[in-house]
């Protein structure tokens, strides 16, 4: 970046930059979800896992009961229940031994199938965490965002505001002017804060009886909720670097006043305004910008 940039060349940089940025934000939210399923397919895993367990354990105690039997007993030891005198008798219970036999061992088979299973979506998981912290973007995504601020910076620097500044540093006046009838200060600044949020409404001039910078078209309203309704933790969120924006702009932009969440800003610190009754009157729903 050259120091003879102009606002269009740091504009496309910045575009550029953004969409780099949204591709760093992407990939690492996808590796994040991929994770997160991993880590799920893991915990679905150990519950069955667990039930696998339990029916292997009583596959084990059953084979080893039968197992006992077979070994205590000169017969079959459903012999007596089925006839133990008659040979078709002995190989039906010894028929069933078999089967019960089989059964438990394919119980002890799910099991292991199961237990493998579930080491497979542990390796998964571990596999995808070592993946996220190998292909960690938080410092590159600090990067970005330092950069976009240096050069938002930038253009911020190359913005001149119209109007006469007085060899003390005060603004000449300005009269309103255009359909819109606003002062052409005013103008600027409301198209600035359209360019770099996103926003509810913005509302400048309108008469009111009670004076103000409104019917001059030296001041702007910008909504950060619909009207009349508790600005969320983002939205007030929005507010505070709307406001801190033209805080720090002030000077090269003729602002005269910032207000906000019920407090003003006049070229100092912010300080605390009285209770008006409301949330649009306690400026909690909008940030108020006037000019000189």
């Amino acid at each position: 970046m050259g120091g003879g940039s102009t606002a269009g060349q740091l504009r496309r940089q910045l575009g550029r930059l953004q969409k780099d940025f949204d591709t760093i934000v992407a990939g690492y939210n996808a590796n994040r979800v991929a994770l997160a399923a991993a880590e799920r397919a893991e915990r679905s895993a150990v519950a069955r896992l667990k039930v696998a367990r339990r029916e292997y354990d009583d596959a084990r105690r059953q084979i080893s009961d039968l197992a006992a039997l077979v070994y205590r007993s000169p017969r079959p030891p459903f012999g007596l229940a089925m006839g133990a005198g008659e040979p078709g008798a002995r190989l039906r219970a010894a028929a069933i031994l078999q089967l019960q036999a089989r059964n438990q061992q394919a119980i002890i088979g799910r099991y292991a199938t199961t237990r493998d299973a579930r080491g497979r979506a542990q390796d998964d998981a571990a596999a995808k965490a070592r993946d996220l912290r190998e292909r960690d973007t938080r410092a590159d995504r600090r990067k970005a965002e330092k950069l976009i601020a240096t050069i938002t910076d930038r253009i911020d620097r190359l913005l001149v505001a119209p109007g006469v500044r007085r060899s003390d540093g005060s603004w000449a006046p300005e009269l309103p002017s255009g359909a819109d009838n606003i002062t052409p200060r005013t103008r600027m600044v409301r198209d600035q804060v359209k360019r770099r949020f996103t926003l509810s409404g913005i509302g400048c001039y309108r008469t009111l009886q009670d004076g103000g910078e409104h019917p001059q078209g030296r001041a702007c309203d910008f909504m950060i909720t619909t009207g009349g309704t508790w600005p969320s933790p983002a939205q007030k969120a929005q507010g505070g670097a709307l406001a801190a924006w033209a805080i720090k702009n002030a000077s090269r932009l003729g602002i005269k006043y910032v207000i906000f969440n019920q407090r003003i800003w006049q070229g100092a610190a912010w300080k605390s305004m009285s209770d008006r009754g409301g949330i649009t009157a306690n400026h909690q729903d909008h940030v108020h910008i006037s000019m000189h």
